[in-house]
């Protein structure tokens, strides 16, 4: 167990399965002070252990709050109980969503829910983290979660791809806007990571096989790398990094 978050309190959305989960664990694993956990619903979509019981098997004191992100007044109740623990250093903004149907003729209501969840639930966890670090007059890490399709685009993720790359640009406004308070914004940009939720979709399965075959390091990446990442920027070893688009892809967007 290492001392990258030593003495940083996180909060991660989304965090009950796949990559939300993993960088949990990973802040928890990492020594954080306190990892609180925010998500729809407490119980993994494949099974087994709520990840606050996995963090606080390391030790790790941890919260759960059942959260919509796309409702700013209960982001702000998420970010203001990081207060129970001296308030939030290093906050996730990883909860998202994808559509059944995502083409060319995704409908106007699909859309706008998509949009509530991975534009506005991320930029209301950015405004939330921003204003407790300011208040307390300390510097900061805010890390919003991007994709390699709010990069590279993809036709049969319209939406998806339109909200991502959102969040890519909205990291670096935020940089700059938030830089003279010592806050940092970046955004991580996952390829293909083997989550239960990529293996038991039917489609998806079978296009994250083409993806392995075309990325340099031909495997599929994995939930834990994702939350290293994380860490690392949310620690002081990146105290100079701020408004990039970090890559975790195993190399597939320098050949597509």
């Amino acid at each position: 167990m290492s001392e990258l978050l030593k003495g940083k309190v996180m909060i991660v959305t989304g965090a009950s399965s796949g990559i939300g989960r993993a960088i949990a664990i990973a802040a928890a694993r990492h020594g954080a002070k306190a990892v609180i956990v925010s998500d729809i619903a407490e119980a993994p979509r494949e099974g087994g252990e709520p990840t606050t019981r996995e963090i606080q098997s390391l030790g790790v004191p941890t919260r759960f709050f059942r959260t919509n992100v796309s409702q700013r007044s209960e982001v702000d109740a998420l970010v203001e109980s990081a207060a129970e623990f001296g308030g939030v250093d290093v906050m996730v903004c990883n909860a998202g969503i994808t559509l059944r149907s995502d083409g060319a003729d995704v409908a106007e209501e699909d859309y706008r829910r998509l949009m509530a969840v991975n534009l506005d639930g991320v930029l209301f966890g950015a405004q939330a983290a921003a204003r407790q670090m300011k208040a307390r007059a300390k510097s900061g890490s805010i890390v919003l979660m991007g994709s390699m399709g709010g990069i590279s685009g993809a036709g049969m993720t319209v939406a998806y791809s339109t909200s991502k790359g959102g969040v890519v640009l909205m990291a670096k406004a935020l940089a700059d806007a938030l830089g003279p308070d010592g806050i940092r914004v970046n955004s991580v940009c996952p390829g293909t990571i083997d989550t239960h939720l990529l293996r038991t979709t039917p489609g998806i399965a079978e296009a994250a096989e083409e993806f392995r075959k075309r990325t340099p390091l031909r495997r599929l990446g994995k939930p834990s790398e994702i939350g290293d990442a994380v860490v690392w920027l949310g620690s002081d070893l990146s105290s100079y990094v701020t408004g990039i688009a970090l890559f975790v892809d195993g190399g597939l967007l320098s050949v597509i």
